[in-house]
């Protein structure tokens, strides 16, 4: 074998093992869905805020997974490298655009449909492999016509199939 031959199947190496290494140390943790007068809200977990501290987001991102493929909803980026310090105790309200960022009009989310939502942020510790939090959610209407938001676990069938059925999400 060539000297040549060597060094190409050396870099290879190193670089598949280069890469296999940055994919296992990357993370996306379970951003938590709420309800606020009927409206969704996102934040981290008081879990997650034990473990990283306050992330710093730099954009949010809602599609819509009833359609394929999925449509982007709602967003906004936080402009001028700003970041917005995110706190389990503090939500985001969908339709809600922070201070400093660039984002669209809210369009009214609709019952029977499946949203998932993608906090853009990471912890301010650089050796923390997380890189941003994610959730699905639903809205069903209730017996008395009020919207109820659902948000869809991730160990749930429910997350897998995309679906809204509420017997679906039961952990």
């Amino acid at each position: 074998m060539s000297i040549m031959s060597l060094r190409r199947n050396m870099l290879f190496v190193l670089f598949t093992f280069t890469n296999l290494h940055a994919c296992a140390t990357s993370r996306i943790a379970d951003a938590e869905i709420s309800s606020v007068n009927g409206t969704p809200c996102f934040t981290i977990s008081q879990t997650e805020e034990k473990r990283n501290g306050q992330p710093l987001l730099g954009a949010l991102s809602i599609s819509d997974l009833s359609v394929k493929p999925a449509t982007k909803v709602w967003s906004f980026v936080m402009s001028g490298g700003r970041k917005v310090p995110l706190s389990s105790k503090i939500c985001l309200l969908y339709g809600d655009i922070p201070q400093g960022a660039n984002g669209m009009p809210a369009p009214e989310l609709q019952t029977g449909r499946v949203y998932s939502i993608f906090l853009n942020g990471r912890p301010d510790d650089p050796s923390d492999p997380t890189y941003g939090y994610r959730g699905k959610f639903c809205i069903v209407a209730t017996s008395t016509g009020e919207r109820k938001i659902i948000a869809i676990g991730s160990d749930t069938p429910a997350w897998k199939q995309d679906s809204c059925t509420e017997h679906s999400l039961i952990r």
